[in-house]
C-alpha cells in the first residue's frame, strides 16, 4: 500500500511539476539527469564507461548539462573515482523518487539511462578514463606490503565466477552457466608466479580459499584481503585480468589494462577494451557428447547481437538444456595457454603457428556482421589451433 501511494505521489509530482519545468527550460539549454547503475559492480563501471566511450567517439552533446546520480554503490571507491571525473550526486531520496515516478521520468527525453551496447566495442577504444591521485597510489603501495608484493613488482588478476555473491546478497543469478571452479585457474597462476610475477585471486566474495599451493607469490586477495579499494587499484595496475565472464572484467578498460577471459559464455565477446583475449566454453551435445562446432553455434544464433530470441537462448541457464546442450568449463591447459597468449601478445611476441590465422578466420566466419569487428577481441592463438577443427569445420 506504501509502495503505490509513492509511486502515485511520485509520478504526479514529476508530470504536473518537473517536465514543465524541463519544457520550459528545454529551447535555452537542455538538461538531463542519468542514474548510474550502482546496485552491481560491472554495470557501475561498463555502462559508465560506455557513455564516455560514445561521447568520445561520436562528440560532445550541444548545449546540454548533464547530472548522474546515484546511492548505495556496488563499489565506493569507483563510485568516489567516478565523481571525480563527472558531475554526479549521491542520494538516496533522489534515487528513490526516479525508481517510484518510473516510466513517468524514465520515458522521457530528459531522464536517459546508461546505454546498453555490447556490440558497441569501438567505445572503450580511447585512453583510460580513471586514474588514481597520490592518495590513492599511498593506500596501494600499503595493500601490496601487506600482501608481500614489492615496489616495481607486476602482478596478474584472477578471478572465477561462483555463485556465493548473488546467493549472499539475494539477486537471482541470469548467468549460473558461466560459472566455473577457480582450480582450473590454478597452472596460470603458477606459471605467472614463474616469471617472477604475483598471482593474486579477486572476487567480492569466496567460496572457498584457495587450495594451500606452497607457493607465496599466489595471493588469495579474495579471502585475505580484500577491499573496496582494493578490488579498483589492484585491477586499474595489473598487468592484466586472467577472468571468467564476471563483473571483474570491466574494471581493467577503465585504466586501459588488458583482460583475458576463459570460459566465456555466452559466445559473444563483450567489449573490454584493446588487446582483449578470450576462449569461450565449449558446447557440448547432451545426448551423444560431442562438442557442437562452431558453424553450428551460429546456426544456434550463438553469434547473434540484436536477435532477441537468440540472445536469451545464450544468455539465461536453462534455455541451453531445453535444446539439448550444455556449457562446458575450460580445461586447466586451455587456461594456461590463454595467459600464454596474453603475455606474448604484451611482450610483442607473435601467436604461434598459424594461430594468427585462425583468429582473423574464427572473427571473420563469425563477426563479420557486427560494425565493430576491428575493434573486438580475438579468441586465444593457442586454443584456436587446439580446437581448429570446430573452428574450420
Amino acid at each position: 500500500m506504501r509502495q503505490a501511494v509513492l509511486q502515485i505521489a511520485c509520478r504526479a509530482v514529476t508530470v504536473v511539476v518537473i517536465l514543465p519545468l524541463l519544457w520550459l527550460i528545454e529551447p535555452f539549454w537542455r538538461l538531463r539527469f542519468t542514474h548510474l547503475w550502482c546496485a552491481r559492480f560491472g554495470p557501475l563501471a561498463f555502462n559508465t564507461h560506455l557513455w564516455l566511450g560514445k561521447l568520445a567517439t561520436e562528440g560532445a552533446e550541444q548545449r546540454t548539462t548533464r547530472v548522474f546520480f546515484g546511492a548505495r554503490p556496488a563499489n565506493r571507491q569507483l563510485f568516489d573515482m567516478w565523481k571525480r571525473v563527472l558531475p554526479v550526486v549521491e542520494s538516496d531520496w533522489l534515487s528513490a523518487f526516479y525508481h517510484y515516478a518510473g516510466p513517468a521520468a524514465s520515458g522521457t527525453r530528459f531522464f536517459k539511462p546508461l546505454p546498453q551496447e555490447f556490440a558497441n566495442h569501438r567505445a572503450l577504444r580511447h585512453q583510460p578514463v580513471l586514474s588514481f591521485n597520490a592518495e590513492d597510489e599511498a593506500r596501494g603501495q600499503r595493500l601490496l606490503a601487506e600482501m608481500g608484493v614489492g615496489p616495481g613488482e607486476w602482478w596478474v588478476c584472477f578471478q572465477a565466477r561462483e555463485a556465493l555473491f548473488h546467493q549472499q546478497r539475494g539477486l537471482g543469478d541470469s548467468g549460473s552457466h558461466r560459472n566455473c571452479g577457480i582450480e582450473n585457474y590454478l597452472p596460470a597462476a603458477h606459471a605467472i608466479a614463474a616469471r617472477g610475477g604475483w598471482a593474486l585471486r579477486m572476487g567480492a566474495t569466496a567460496e572457498r580459499p584457495l587450495p594451500e599451493t606452497g607457493e607465496r607469490r599466489i595471493v588469495d586477495y579474495a579471502a585475505r584481503h580484500r577491499s573496496d579499494f582494493g578490488d579498483i587499484y589492484l585491477l586499474g595496475n595489473c598487468r592484466f585480468l586472467l577472468c571468467a565472464g564476471t563483473g571483474t572484467e570491466s574494471i581493467p578498460p577503465l585504466f586501459d589494462r588488458p583482460v583475458a577471459k576463459a570460459n566465456m559464455m555466452p559466445l559473444r565477446p563483450t567489449p573490454v577494451g584493446r588487446n582483449g583475449l578470450y576462449i569461450p566454453k565449449m558446447i557440448r551435445e547432451i545426448a551423444v557428447g560431442t562438442v557442437l562446432t562452431y558453424a553450428r553455434c551460429a546456426e544456434l544464433g550463438a553469434y547473434d547481437y540484436d536477435d532477441l530470441a537468440n540472445t536469451r537462448r545464450w544468455e539465461y541457464p536453462g534455455n541451453l538444456e531445453k535444446i539439448g546442450l550444455t556449457a562446458e568449463e575450460n580445461h586447466p591447459d586451455d587456461i594456461l595457454d590463454l595467459c600464454r597468449d596474453m603475455s606474448d601478445l604484451l611482450d610483442g611476441i607473435a601467436p604461434p603457428g598459424d594461430g594468427a590465422a585462425l583468429q582473423a578466420l574464427y572473427k571473420r566466419r563469425f563477426f563479420g556482421h557486427v560494425r565493430d569487428v576491428d575493434d573486438m577481441p580475438d579468441i586465444g592463438a593457442r586454443f584456436a589451433v587446439k580446437y581448429r577443427h570446430l573452428i574450420e569445420a
